[in-house]
């Protein structure tokens, strides 16, 4: 009976046209896409499709060279938008040093697929890159937690033109001589550098008087700290030339007071998002500075700063602003001090 059911429901998957075979990979996870092309030639002949490999995800897997030199030579093409990567900075020696992209692949993508957008490498060593051999079509590019050399982002804005969103998240050479390059360029509408300690205060005052087209920033847990009143003049400028600033993330920034906070929600003008969690910011003062958050949609806080009181209660305060509880406070939450 049980092999009659199976006969059955076998003869009905070979029933299906090419057409929804190729819906249903579409669904599918690299790796069982890697899989169902094994089952029969005409699988395989679907997997194949270059339309199911526009946008590569391959962060739940570590690649060597030899591994992602068989991927791309295999399913990458003209369709490919987007790639993400993960290596093995995070597992220690000798397998930390271990690359996953080399020049000659780099090479390969630009003339393979002259149409990618994005690249996402997460824990993986970039040293060995050049960084001339990155596609100039790129609209995204992300560091996440990977090693880079020295001078790498002056590279970047002389030949990624259509660069708009970096996202350079716990890179631990990315200081403020690296954003002192990205400055030279005012392309960029996106700045991610959570977790990059070097990212100082000077960092941030190059960041507001030179890149006032940014419409996202976000420097979490990051080296700020306010000597000579120096953040003061930071927030100052932010207030005064991000005129297209919508979405702030400052959590975890210790000098943060109420007075720079509101200074600032008044000179941004287009902010819609605020991440000020575990900062030095009390439930009281909040409520005080009721008329210039009422205009945000969204604020972030971290329980320590709620003091008690429920977001609903604060939501009610605020009216249209939607308040938020984030999960995990930040290393330097001014509540564990």
């Amino acid at each position: 009976m049980d092999k009659a059911i199976s006969s059955t429901n076998a003869k009905k998957i070979d029933d299906l046209s090419e057409d929804i075979l190729l819906r249903i990979f579409d669904y599918l996870p690299i790796k069982e896409l890697c899989v169902s092309g094994r089952v029969c030639r005409q699988w395989r002949r679907i997997v194949r499709d270059n339309t199911l490999w526009r946008h590569v995800d391959l962060l739940d897997y570590r690649l060597d060279l030899r591994k992602m030199w068989k991927v791309i030579r295999s399913h990458l093409s003209e369709c490919l938008l987007s790639i993400k990567i993960k290596g093995f900075l995070d597992t220690g020696k000798p397998k930390s040093v271990t690359h996953s992209l080399s020049d000659a692949m780099l090479n390969d993508l630009k003339d393979r697929c002259p149409n990618l957008k994005e690249i996402h490498l997460k824990n993986c060593n970039t040293v060995n890159l050049n960084p001339r051999l990155f596609p100039s079509t790129l609209f995204k590019l992300t560091f996440e937690n990977c090693a880079i050399q020295p001078g790498l982002m002056k590279k970047f804005t002389e030949d990624l033109p259509e660069l708009s969103c970096l996202d350079v998240s716990r890179t631990v050479r990315f200081d403020d001589a690296e954003l002192s390059y990205m400055c030279g360029t005012d392309q960029l509408k996106v700045l991610i550098v959570n977790g990059c300690y070097r990212v100082t205060v000077e960092g941030l005052t190059k960041i507001a008087q030179q890149m006032t087209r940014l419409e996202r920033l976000e420097m979490e847990d990051t080296g700020i700290v306010n000597i000579n009143q120096n953040f003061e003049l930071a927030a100052h400028h932010m207030a005064r030339h991000m005129i297209s600033l919508k979405h702030l993330n400052l959590k975890g920034c210790i000098p943060l007071t109420s007075t720079n906070l509101q200074n600032l929600v008044f000179g941004l003008k287009k902010l819609q998002t605020l991440n000020v969690a575990c900062c030095p910011l009390k439930y009281s003062s909040l409520v005080e500075m009721e008329p210039y958050l009422r205009k945000l949609k969204l604020l972030e806080l971290c329980t320590h700063q709620m003091e008690g009181h429920s977001t609903e209660k604060l939501e009610s305060i605020l009216m249209e602003c939607s308040v938020r509880l984030v999960e995990k406070c930040a290393s330097k939450c001014f509540h564990q001090h």
